[in-house]
């Protein structure tokens, strides 16, 4: 009699460790699961050195980053000087590219810019969108040299520094990155349609970056766009476009034009 006591603990307990794995496998599956879940996500940490302070930060995308440690943890940012393509979705156009083979270029940008320590200075000015404005020298030039990037400024903002402009010359004479199947003398960098903030707007603007500059230039126009209507514009001869995507739907919900 003992011994069936026995043999029937045993048994019981064994019964009990196998839910218990697989109840732990169950957990790993689901965090499998939920890790897939997001196949198109490409944040990428990092440190930089901000202001003399080492600062814990995750890539979004090639020019911009949010802020994990420190004085001004918690805010986004926006890089000075140069611009990475859009990432969230195939939209960017010219020479012999397609969109996607642009967008695998839009989307390693926030990886490049990760891969090493770079130092950083701001003032604590933010732009219009309330993020906080960084300006990384090396950052820009390297990013700009291995044609990551453009080189980017707006009205009223410093021009993009000599440096800047002869890593863009070198990365299109070299045929690096996005230059690699063509260069063009402006890139749209966003499109606005009328109507798209407000149903009484009749006028809106594009921006397009010289590339031989860097200045990032206002085109009004009286256009509304449908989305995913691919917009071209024309830089002295030479043509870019990009694909009218909404702000609004462009990360949540988003149309089949950029899955």
């Amino acid at each position: 009699m003992k011994n069936i006591l026995i043999a029937a603990l045993l048994s019981l307990c064994a019964c009990a460790t196998a839910q218990s794995a697989s109840g732990d496998d169950s957990k790993s599956e689901h965090r499998s699961r939920k890790h897939k879940s997001n196949p198109n996500k490409h944040d990428a940490p990092g440190t930089i050195v901000l202001n003399g302070d080492v600062t814990e930060i995750v890539w979004s995308d090639g020019d911009s980053f949010n802020i994990k440690s420190g004085q001004y943890q918690g805010q986004g940012t926006r890089l000075q000087g140069y611009n990475t393509l859009e990432a969230y979705g195939p939209v960017h156009r010219w020479g012999e590219w397609t969109t996607r083979e642009l967008y695998e270029i839009a989307k390693s940008s926030s990886h490049a810019a990760a891969a090493q320590q770079w130092k950083c200075t701001t003032d604590g000015k933010q732009d219009g969108y309330k993020r906080l404005l960084i300006d990384c020298p090396d950052l820009a030039v390297e990013m700009v040299r291995q044609g990551q990037a453009l080189a980017y400024s707006v009205e009223h903002a410093a021009e993009p520094s000599p440096a800047i402009l002869a890593a863009q010359k070198d990365a299109m004479t070299n045929k690096r990155g996005m230059w690699a199947k063509g260069v063009t003398n402006g890139v749209i960098t966003s499109l606005h349609s009328v109507g798209e903030d407000s149903e009484s707007e009749s006028e809106a603007y594009n921006r397009v970056v010289d590339t031989r500059t860097g200045k990032a230039l206002v085109r009004k126009h009286t256009n509304a766009y449908k989305t995913c209507e691919e917009v071209c514009e024309t830089t002295d001869g030479q043509q870019s476009c990009m694909v009218y995507v909404p702000f609004k739907i462009r990360y949540r919900n988003q149309p089949d034009c950029l899955q």
